[in-house]
Order: C-alpha cells, then structure tokens, then sequence
C-alpha cells in the first residue's frame, strides 16, 4: 500500500476546511483566501514533486490558525486550534505531529532565526505561504491590513530598519509600522528564504512586480529620496538572491 494514501483523506480534508473557514473568517489578513491560495498552490507543488499531498494539504489548511498574532505569543506554541480541529476530523496521531512539527517550523520570525522545515513536505507548505506574501495579491493584503488595523499607508519621513532581529520584527508588527515600510522589512526579503526550486524562480518574478509597484508609488508621491533609498535596497537584495 502507498504510505502517502490515506482511505478517507477526502473526507478528512473537506471537515478541516469547513472548520478552517469558520476559525478564519473572524482574522483579518490572514482569513480564508489566504489559507485557499496557500492549499491550491502546495498541493499543485506536492503533486509535481511527488510528495505527500495528504500532509501537505492538511499543514496548508491548518498553518494559521495559531498564528500569535490571533491567539497571543504564550499560546500559539501549543496548536490548541490546529490539535482540535485535527482530533474532530479523525486525522491519526501519527500525521498530526507531522503537520505540527511543519506549523512549528514555519514564519519569518523562524526563518531569522535559522529555523526552517527539515522535510520536503514542510518546505513545500512553507514556500507556498511566503509565495503569498508577495506578488500583486500580497500589496493588497498589505495595504488592506494597514487600513483595517487604523495604520499608516506610508510616511515619507520613517525610513525603514532592515536589520531587524525577530524581537524587533514583532515590535513593528505590534506597533503597525507603516505599510510600506513591511515590504523592506520582510517581504522583498522573503526569496532568500525559499526552498523548493518551483517556488524560488517565482518568488523572484513576484519580487520584481513588488519593486515595480514601490518604484511607481515613489515617483507618483515626488519622493526622490525614497526612489534612490529603493535602488540601493534592491542592489542589495539582488546580491542576496545569488
């Protein structure tokens, strides 16, 4: 028997996203569009890497629901939300700590710190979830976020710190740094920390629309100084990529 093949995976997926999309809808940023586009493109990456589509699948679904933001930095640890809703479902033991074992070692704040997943199905997972995090839909979601949250879209007079450690990240992400200011201080970042050759060569096609679109809202707001701040960042990052 194929050890990838679980008899009522189907079923087991179909009760995990009904639950994900309730758990979801109440966070903004990181509702159930997010979780949707995470689980199409990880399980079209599983399908062509010949990996298990059945873990990747449920660690898509579930990558979120703890996330500290939501439940608070003491309890998301513990995937009290993705434990529970794989207990109702019927998933094994064996494949629930494998999806929290992914979850755990997923995130920017992980990625600082040298932590990433060690098996091809949590590279998958977590490529697939930084891919979302750039690209034209990820400018949306970001300026969304700051205009839900009450933050600040841009101020021409905060440049931003990119040398961030994960402590100062969390500060900013707390403090609503400015939307602009995110896509230096994480997102443009994201290639150097994806995995899977997939998903690489189109993070770098998504990074390359994101500094299209800084490139353009710059000029539009007669900011020179952020233009050039821009060609020196990305002078940098291209190094980065190499």
């Amino acid at each position: 028997m194929d050890k990838f093949v679980v008899d009522n995976a189907h079923d087991i997926l179909e009760k995990v996203k009904k639950e994900v999309a309730l758990l979801m809808s109440h966070f903004s940023g990181h509702g159930y569009d997010h979780i949707e586009r995470v689980y199409e493109k990880a399980c079209m990456i599983a399908r062509q890497e010949g990996s298990n589509e059945f873990l990747v699948a449920l660690a898509a679904l579930l990558h979120d629901c703890d996330d500290y933001k939501f439940v608070g930095k003491e309890k998301a640890p513990y995937l009290y939300n993705a434990r529970k809703i794989m207990n109702e479902a019927g998933v094994s033991t064996d494949i629930q700590e494998q999806v929290c074992d992914i979850i755990l070692k997923m995130g920017f704040s992980n990625a600082l710190q040298g932590i990433v997943p060690t098996t091809k199905e949590g590279q998958i997972v977590s490529d697939s979830d930084m891919l979302d995090a750039m690209g034209a839909t990820a400018v949306v979601r970001t300026l969304e976020y700051a205009i839900r949250k009450n933050g600040i879209v841009f101020d021409k007079t905060i440049f931003p710190d990119t040398d961030l450690t994960v402590l100062k990240y969390q500060e900013k992400a707390d403090a609503r740094d400015t939307a602009i200011n995110h896509f230096f201080d994480k997102l443009l970042k994201l290639p150097r920390f994806i995995i899977t050759p997939m998903a690489h060569a189109e993070a770098l096609q998504r990074q390359d629309m994101m500094i299209t679109f800084l490139k353009h809202f710059f000029q539009e707001n007669n900011c020179p100084e952020w233009v050039d701040y821009l060609e020196q960042y990305v002078l940098q990052i291209n190094l980065d990529n190499q």
